[in-house]
C-alpha cells in the first residue's frame, strides 16, 4: 500500500483518535474540573479614557492569580495566612481602579500589619465581585467554588445594585424566576456544558484555554477603558423619557431577598465568619453638571442597545434603600456581621465617580472601614 492509498485510514484513525480524546476529556471535566470565576493567570492592561474619567488612574492592572480571583499570588502554604475572600457586584470589582487601589486591596494593605490580631502572621485577600451579578448568581458561585478552598477565615459580601439595575434594565417585571442563569453567567472557567463539536464547543479547547492563561500568564491590552460610559451619559442626558416611579418593586425584592439568602447561607457553611458590608451609593440632589456625570438605571442595556428612557435617581435611592433594610433584618435574623457603610462616606463625586462606583479615595476609606471592622467586630462605628 503506497502513501496514498494509506491517507483514508490514516485520516480515520486520526477522526477516531480525536472523538476519543474529546470524551476523554469531557470525561476528565465531570470528574476533575473546577470552577474560577476569573481565568486564572490572566492580566489586563487598561489604558483609561481621560477625557471621559479624567480624575481615575491612567492605567488599570486587573490581575487573576491561581485561584481565579482578582489578588496576588497564593502563598505556598496557608499555615499562619487569615485568607478573605471578597463577593459582589461592580462596587466591589473596582473595574477601573488599579488592582492597588482597589478596596480589596486596600484591605489586605490595611490589615497586614495587624495581622497577629487575626492570629496569623499575613492577611491574603481575594476578590470573585463581577459587574452585574445578582445575588441568585453570586450564590451559585459560592455553592461551586468554595469547596475547593482549602482556607477561608472571612467572606466578605457587598451586594444590592445588581438586582436593581437589572431589574429596571428588564423594564420592571412582575415576575423575576430564579435559576435561569447560565453558570457561564458566573464563571469563565467551569467543566460544564453544553459541549458540541465546533471549535468553540470542544472540551479539549477548553482545557487548551485554561493552561494556556495558567502556565501562559498572558497579558492583554486594553485602550480607551471605560469611554462608552462617555456615550452613556449622553444617552442619559438625550433620553426622551425620565421615569418618576415604578411598579410595586415587591418582586424584585422579594428576588434579592431569597438570593440574599441563599449567598449568605451558602458563605456560613464554608467560612469562619462572614461579614456583611451594606453597599453604599451616592444619595444626594444633584446639580445640573453633577447629572451630566450619571449614566446608569435605564429601562433597557445601554451598553447593546439604544435606550431613551431612564429611571430618576430619586427612584434608584429608594430602591436602594428597600434593599439595604432587606439586608439588615436578614442579616439580624441569620446571625451574621454587617456594616453599614453610608453615614461613614463622604456623599460627593470626590467619593464617587458615580451613582455606584468609587473613585480611589473613596476606594481607600471603605477598604480602612471594612479593615478596622474585620480586626475589632464588637466595635460599632
Amino acid at each position: 500500500m503506497n502513501g496514498l492509498d494509506a491517507l483514508p485510514a490514516l485520516l480515520g484513525y486520526g477522526a477516531v483518535a480525536f472523538v476519543l480524546a474529546e470524551l476523554l476529556a469531557r470525561l476528565w471535566l465531570s470528574k476533575r474540573g473546577k470552577y474560577f470565576v476569573f481565568k486564572p493567570g490572566t492580566t489586563t492592561l487598561m489604558q483609561v479614557d481621560q477625557k471621559t474619567f479624567p480624575d481615575l488612574p491612567t492605567q488599570v492592572r486587573f490581575a487573576i492569580n491561581a485561584a481565579g480571583e482578582r489578588g496576588g499570588s497564593l502563598p505556598r502554604t496557608w499555615k499562619n495566612t487569615y485568607r478573605v475572600l471578597v463577593a459582589g457586584g461592580s462596587a466591589a470589582e473596582c473595574y477601573l481602579l488599579d488592582q492597588e487601589v482597589s478596596w480589596p486591596q486596600v484591605l489586605q494593605s490595611h490589615l497586614n500589619p495587624r495581622a497577629s490580631e487575626l492570629g496569623a502572621t499575613r492577611v491574603h485577600v481575594g476578590s470573585i465581585s463581577r459587574s452585574l451579578v445578582p445575588c441568585e448568581c453570586l450564590a451559585t458561585m459560592l455553592r461551586h467554588a468554595l469547596p475547593g478552598y482549602e482556607r477561608l477565615d472571612l467572606v466578605i459580601l457587598m451586594v444590592g445594585a445588581s438586582d436593581v439595575v437589572n431589574w429596571l434594565e428588564q423594564k420592571t417585571p412582575a415576575t423575576l424566576e430564579r435559576g435561569r442563569m447560565g453558570i457561564g453567567r458566573a464563571f469563565d472557567v467551569h467543566p460544564e456544558g453544553p459541549f458540541g463539536w465546533t471549535l468553540a464547543t470542544l472540551a479539549l479547547r477548553r482545557i487548551a484555554s485554561f493552561w494556556y492563561h495558567s502556565l501562559g500568564h498572558p497579558v492583554e491590552h486594553r485602550e480607551g477603558a471605560g469611554k462608552t460610559v462617555a456615550k452613556n451619559r449622553l444617552m442619559r442626558a438625550n433620553a426622551r423619557e425620565i421615569l418618576d416611579e415604578v411598579p410595586d418593586p415587591t418582586p424584585m425584592v422579594e428576588y434579592f431577598e431569597a438570593g440574599f439568602r441563599d449567598m449568605v447561607t451558602v458563605a456560613k457553611s464554608h467560612a469562619k465568619r462572614v461579614l456583611v458590608v451594606r453597599q453604599p451609593w451616592l444619595a444626594k440632589d444633584f446639580t445640573p453638571a453633577e447629572q451630566a456625570r450619571l449614566w446608569n438605571f435605564g429601562a433597557g442595556r445601554p451598553y447593546v442597545e439604544e435606550v431613551t428612557t431612564y429611571y430618576a435617581h430619586h427612584v434608584v435611592d429608594s430602591l436602594m434603600q428597600r434593599l439595604d433594610a432587606s439586608q439588615e433584618r436578614i442579616c439580624t435574623e441569620l446571625d451574621v456581621e454587617q456594616l453599614d457603610l453610608m453615614p461613614h462616606l463622604e456623599r460627593s463625586f470626590e467619593t464617587y465617580y458615580d451613582f455606584l462606583h468609587f473613585t480611589p479615595k473613596g476606594s481607600k476609606h471603605v477598604g480602612e472601614l471594612i479593615g478596622e471592622r474585620v480586626v475589632q467586630p464588637s466595635v460599632r462605628f
